[in-house]
This record gives C-alpha cells, sequence and structure tokens, in this order.
C-alpha cells in the first residue's frame, strides 16, 4: 500500500467512526415526536385534572399560566392590580356611562379565567352569553342541550353548575374524545362561514390559528336572541367592521351604551387579535398564534406544544429564534420600539376622544340641540371605535404594526373633526 493510500484509508477510518457515533448518538437519544391518546372519562372531561396524568407536559405548561411575572416589554401582565383605568386615566371619560368605568384590568392567564369574571365589578345584570369562551361547558353542556337559549339568562343561573376545575382548560380547544384541535364557538363558526371558510374542515394549520381565534375576536351579542355574533362580513379592519355596525347588518343592535357627557351612542370593541393578525406579514408567511404564543418545545427528548400561552419574548428561542436570524436583544428592542410607539400614539388619540366628548357636553350646556351635534355624536362614536379597537386588542401594535398605525390615526382625525364642528356650532349658531 502507497502512502497516498494509507493516508485515505486513513480518513476513511476516522470518518467512519465519526459518523458511526453521530448516528448511534442520535438513535440511542430518546427522540419521541408522538403523543398517545389517552381516553379521559367523560364526567371528567370538561375538567383539566384528569389530564393531568395523561398528558404532564402539556398539563404542566398550561399551570405555567398562573405566573405573574412582569411583561417583558412593561405592556400587558398578569399582575390583579394592573389597571387601564389608573395607567390611561383618559378612559373614565371615555367609557363614561359603561361598566369599564367601573373596572378594566390587564387580561391574566387563562387559568384565571373564571375567578377573574366571577369577581369583576362588571358582573351584576351580565347574562349568559358574557362567558361563551371562558369553558366548553357552555357548548358541550349548554349547546348541545338548546342552542343559544342559556345567552340570555341571567349570569348567576348560568354560573352556578360549572365546577371550578371546568373554567377555561383542555376542552376548550381540543376534542375531548380524540385531543384534535377544535373550534366549539358557534358565533365564530356562522361568522366565518358567512365569509365562505368553513373552519372545522380547514388545513392543520389554520386550525392553530382558528382555535385561539374563536374568542380573541372582536364580537357583539345580537339584541334578537343574545348570541354571539362577529362583524366580519366586510372585511377584517376596524373600518370594515364599524360599517357593518352603521349599515343595520348587526340587526336591532345599534350601540353598547349611550355616553353619559355626549350622549352619543357608543360602541365597544372587544380585543380584536385575530383580524389584526388575519393580514399581518406573520400571517402571510403561515405563522399562526401557537407558533409564537405556545412554541414546541422538547423535555428529555419529548418534544410538545408549550400550553404557556405567554409573551413570545418569555420563550425568545423556541418562538422567535427558529425563524428570525438577529439577536434575541435586537428582537426585543424592535418588538419594545413598537410598543412605545403604539402606546404613546393610543393615548394621544384617547385624550383626544375624550376631549371631543367633553366639547359635546359643553355645547349642549350651552343650548346646542340633538339636531346640531348628531354629526358630531356620530364623529366621536366613530373616533372612539378606532381608538378602542387598538386599545383592546393585547399586542400593543406588534400583530400588524401598520393596520394598528392606520387606526389610530383614524381615530385622532375623526376626534378633531368632532371638536372642530362642535366649536362651530357654539361659534355661530348659539
Amino acid at each position: 500500500m502507497s502512502k497516498l493510500q494509507k493516508i485515505l484509508a486513513g480518513i476513511i477510518a476516522v470518518c467512519v467512526v465519526f459518523f458511526g457515533f453521530v448516528v448511534v448518538r442520535i438513535v440511542a437519544a430518546p427522540n419521541d415526536t408522538s403523543v398517545k391518546l389517552a381516553k379521559i372519562p367523560q364526567d371528567k372531561q370538561l375538567g383539566k385534572e384528569a389530564y393531568k396524568e395523561a398528558y404532564p407536559l402539556e398539563y404542566n405548561s398550561f399551570m405555567k399560566n398562573n405566573d405573574t411575572s412582569p411583561s417583558p416589554t412593561g405592556y400587558g401582565g398578569a399582575q390583579a392590580e394592573n389597571s387601564h383605568l389608573t395607567e390611561q386615566p383618559e378612559m373614565v371619560e371615555n367609557f363614561k356611562g359603561y361598566k369599564f368605568a367601573l373596572q378594566y384590568d390587564d387580561d391574566r392567564g387563562h387559568t384565571y379565567a373564571g375567578e377573574d369574571f366571577k369577581n369583576t365589578k362588571r358582573l351584576p345584570g351580565q347574562k349568559g352569553n358574557c362567558i361563551t369562551c371562558k369553558s366548553s361547558y357552555m357548548y358541550d353542556v349548554y349547546y348541545k342541550q338548546s342552542g343559544w337559549d342559556y345567552a340570555s339568562k341571567p349570569i348567576d343561573e348560568v354560573m352556578a353548575p360549572i365546577e371550578d376545575d371546568q373554567w377555561f382548560g383542555c376542552s376548550t380547544c381540543h376534542d375531548p374524545e380524540t385531543m384534535e384541535l377544535r373550534v366549539y364557538q358557534q358565533g365564530f363558526i356562522d361568522s366565518m362561514a358567512r365569509r365562505g371558510i368553513d373552519v372545522n374542515n380547514a388545513s392543520h394549520n389554520d386550525k392553530r390559528a382558528y382555535v385561539c381565534a374563536q374568542c380573541h375576536n372582536e364580537y357583539y351579542f345580537t339584541k334578537e336572541d343574545g348570541r354571539v355574533n362577529h362583524p366580519f362580513d366586510n372585511g377584517l379592519d376596524a373600518e370594515s367592521e364599524y360599517e357593518f355596525y352603521q349599515s343595520g347588518q348587526a340587526g336591532a343592535f345599534k350601540q353598547d351604551w349611550i355616553h353619559a357627557d355626549s350622549k352619543a351612542p357608543m360602541l365597544k370593541a372587544q380585543h380584536p387579535d385575530f383580524e389584526t393578525w388575519a393580514t399581518s406579514v406573520h400571517a402571510d408567511a403561515g405563522v399562526t398564534c401557537v407558533d409564537c404564543h405556545m412554541p414546541y418545545m422538547r423535555e428529555n427528548g419529548q418534544k410538545y406544544t408549550s400550553h404557556w400561552m405567554t409573551n413570545p419574548l418569555k420563550t425568545t428561542e423556541e418562538s422567535c429564534l427558529k425563524c428570525h436570524d438577529e439577536s434575541a436583544e435586537t428582537l426585543k428592542a424592535r418588538v419594545q420600539t413598537i410598543g412605545d410607539n403604539t402606546f404613546k400614539l393610543q393615548r394621544i388619540a384617547g385624550k383626544t376622544v375624550a376631549q371631543a366628548h367633553k366639547t359635546i357636553k359643553a355645547a349642549m350646556d350651552a343650548g346646542a340641540t340633538d339636531e346640531q351635534l348628531e354629526e358630531p355624536r356620530q364623529l366621536v362614536r366613530e373616533a372612539q371605535w378606532y381608538w378602542d379597537w387598538v386599545a383592546a386588542e393585547n399586542g400593543m401594535g406588534f400583530h400588524n404594526p401598520d393596520k394598528i398605525m392606520r387606526t389610530l390615526g383614524l381615530s385622532i382625525d375623526k376626534a378633531h373633526q368632532c371638536i372642530e364642528k362642535t366649536n362651530a356650532i357654539m361659534k355661530g349658531s348659539l
């Protein structure tokens, strides 16, 4: 054997040993990605405890939603004392005459869904439809038995049979028989069907969005029977949804309340996270809520979906760096900038809307008639809708910065128009 042949043989031998070692490590290491279907007793399917031993990784991560650590950006967070009314006092004026002026706190983790609802100052006088998304009990028991009948019943009566363990849990997002993702919120199913989308026959990736979207959206309760409905028919942005309410497409529903100062008929926006995300760069790339807020994790070689539904900056490695090649610090700085800019503009919009309400009240006190103030009241209704659409959304701009900034711009513009027209009435007619 020549010297060259000996060298080549040595190189080959080293390669065989090295790659053989790699193969052995891969084969020998536990790397189970399967999830074994467990049979949950039928009388335990609506609770959470029965899933603890069957799906320990998912269950334990879900219980991390009890975490009350501050938000990485300073916006949101799970502290019970985080009040929007304190942080943004203009809200007290903007919601005057409505229950959100009594209490409006940051949303806490899903594990607090029942506790926080039962203890809210806004509870008295509510109906069963208010907890449609708080527990699958609303579907698996009430809806299956008698459709939307529960929606118009007193909230105390509807809540009475729901056990503490049966508030938001595994069956809210999973079929308890098959553990497949499911969309059970019938109002969302019907509203999406009007857009030509059958959510329960959607692709698995789309379902990873719809399972969250069924509750994280704008909704209202129909006057006819109290059911949950969504203003998606004209499009998934604030302008299209406002058109839905203005056009009469909401039927007998016209407003949530009459503002105490301006006497304007007002709309209350409800966390339109789905609509904000739906036309975002992430949505266009097929990235869903779950990819960022519930990323894949590994524990002892077992791959599982984290059920800690949290700020992606708390799981940056798994949530962000799987796709982005920037550093974690760069990504956090970008998110922080979007949040800071959004919050500043949101405050400007909210304060301008509050001034519009006060300006209309001043005109009323000076003798302006309802006929004269009809247009200003419609302008402040629209201005507040755009502001609230952003203020109620949970992403502080990040879910779709362009859409959010445009919506806040519309709010500020409409509020200024309201103020100008109202001042003109006082100067020219009184």
